[in-house]
């Protein structure tokens, strides 16, 4: 099976609390963690002028950031929480300057994208980028993981009112997410220029045909 070129993951804050990270109080617990989370390790976020999230009319604080949710809920949701994660090798071949603005735009173009290709407006949402390793594997140097957490609504606007917004994998939801990561990434990089696609290709089965084999046996292989 061919590595994956970006992992996206969605999930969901209920209502009512049923365990730990569950309900408002989960909620509230996430946003704090996903806002904190950078801070030890990462000078940035250290100083008060750095901007932590990226608000696009959902907020700049994870309080202002539950508030909304609250507001916006649906009757089962009180926000969807979104993970889009590139995969670090293949981030590796973007220059380093580029790598924050191309996560950025990639966010962004999913967000919008998978919204339109449901049939609804796009939400107010916003999100926040956090860095780690990769563990190392045989002596490798460890690669940065660069990905980002999405906070949305439970609902959309409309024109009458707002709507509900439910991702069921068996109506391929889930699916449709990843296909809509998947291409984006790949065609930011296409457009870049880089050459991405070696990385992903499936190994050749090392088999060569011995003498004494029929050709049919081998091609049968």
């Amino acid at each position: 099976m061919t590595k994956p070129i970006i992992i996206a993951d969605l999930a969901y804050k209920g209502l009512k609390r049923s365990g730990r990270g569950t309900g408002r109080q989960g909620l509230k617990a996430t946003l704090k963690y996903l806002q904190y989370r950078d801070k030890r390790n990462n000078h940035l976020a250290q100083s008060r002028d750095y901007e932590r999230w990226q608000d696009r009319g959902m907020g700049l604080s994870h309080g202002e950031i539950y508030r909304n949710c609250d507001a916006l809920q649906s009757k089962h949701v009180l926000a969807w929480t979104w993970v889009i994660s590139p995969a670090p090798d293949l981030m590796e071949l973007v220059p380093e300057a580029e790598r924050r603005n191309l996560l950025y735009e990639l966010t962004e173009r999913v967000v919008e994208d998978y919204y339109t290709e449901r049939g609804f407006d796009v939400p107010e949402y916003s999100y926040i980028m956090h860095t780690a390793k990769t563990k190392p594997k045989d002596g490798e140097s460890p690669y940065e993981h660069l990905h980002t957490h999405v906070i949305l609504p439970g609902t959309v606007p409309s024109t009458a009112d707002r709507l509900p917004v439910y991702n069921n994998s068996s109506k391929g939801h889930d699916r449709l997410f990843r296909d809509v990561a998947a291409q984006h990434f790949a065609d930011m990089l296409d457009e870049r220029g880089i050459d991405w696609r070696p990385l992903r290709e499936e190994p050749k089965p090392d088999i060569e045909p011995d003498d004494g084999i029929d050709l049919d046996d081998f091609f049968s292989l």
